[in-house]
């Protein structure tokens, strides 16, 4: 069973954020701590040099505010960034991809690269909102959902899938389960 179809460089991005958290922290979670930490550091030195809260605590704020248009701005231009400098090395952007899944392995075949792994090394399946991500001890095989006709294509693909992973990463992929059982 496989699914496929065109993808585009750097569209995977929003489903590896999830992945981050799935394995330590994720983005959010390390953006609130930065913000704890400018203020919890900020405030005090603030407050320091210039013997004023009130200053203190705008010095921080526009640092903050400084801090989330620059992330903003970031975000909007990788994409178009990591597009560019493909096109600069004669690759394209747009990629196919098919997944492939076989008894023994699950194979993601992404233009000229290919990677394969037994469904012993799968060690979660679950969804976002517009991707299905299969993590695969410490790399991610993402797989768009446009792939998918109708939901129950879908559905008989992840249920496919649910049936050669082990009965632990079944445990850990609760959005595929949740799919499958309707």
């Amino acid at each position: 069973m496989e699914a496929s179809g065109i993808i585009v460089a750097g569209e995977s991005a929003s489903a590896m954020a999830y992945i981050k958290a799935r394995w330590g922290l994720s983005p959010r979670q390390a953006k609130a701590i930065i913000m704890v930490c400018m203020l919890g550091v900020g405030v005090p030195l603030s407050v320091w040099a210039s013997g004023s809260w009130f200053s203190a605590f705008m010095s921080v704020e526009f640092a903050i505010g400084g801090l989330v248009v620059g992330v903003l701005v970031v975000q909007r231009l990788s994409g178009p960034s990591l597009r560019k400098a493909l096109g600069k090395r004669g690759q394209r952007a747009d990629l196919a991809l098919t997944l492939r899944l076989t008894p023994e392995t699950i194979v993601y075949d992404l233009a000229d690269l290919t990677t394969t792994a037994r469904w012993s090394c799968v060690t979660d399946l679950y969804r976002t909102r517009k991707h299905w991500v299969f993590l695969v001890q410490s790399s991610a095989m993402v797989l768009p959902r446009r792939f998918f006709a109708t939901p129950e294509a879908e559905r008989d693909f992840i249920a496919e899938a649910l049936s050669r992973m082990t009965d632990a990463a079944r445990a850990r992929s609760p959005d595929a389960v949740g799919m499958v059982d309707g």
